[in-house]
């Protein structure tokens, strides 16, 4: 069984569809937004939730070891509907959070969703950070129209 922590869990979409994959567990999830947690709270009573990424993980961090750390950081500066600002931005640079937590939890997988505006605009930072944390990268992009 793959333990699963999620950042930027929303209302655990991405856990949802991993759990109905077969084969994985979520272990913790964070999210700071009241009314998500209070969904996830229901779907998932039995998981640890942390409410703000800027603040986890507490010590001891062994406590949230897990095989997966997943999660979709804010897209709001990344995307085209958006001014550009990129990883720069407020809420998208929350992507230097996410790698923190990865550095510190030691994952054996990450997985990382965004828009597809990521391709142009902070992909290489995101795979730049993977790399100097000691991950190698795949990614693709997925048409929602499909």
């Amino acid at each position: 069984m793959i333990t699963v922590g999620s950042l930027f869990a929303g209302i655990g979409g991405i856990e949802l569809g991993l759990e109905r994959t077969g084969g994985f567990r979520t272990v913790w999830q964070v999210e700071i937004d009241d009314y998500a947690r209070r969904v996830l709270e229901k779907h998932w009573p039995d998981v640890r939730r942390w409410g703000d990424v800027r603040t986890f993980p507490p010590e001891p961090v062994d406590e949230w070891r897990c095989d997966l750390i997943c999660g979709g950081f804010p897209c709001q500066d990344i995307s085209y509907a958006g001014a550009g600002a990129g990883l720069s931005g407020a809420r998208s640079g929350l992507w230097y959070e996410f790698a923190r937590v990865v550095r510190m939890v030691r994952p054996r997988f990450v997985l990382v969703e965004n828009v597809a505006a990521l391709l142009t605009r902070g992909l290489g930072d995101v795979l730049g950070t993977l790399a100097s944390l000691g991950y190698d990268a795949e990614w693709c992009s997925l048409d929602a129209k499909r």
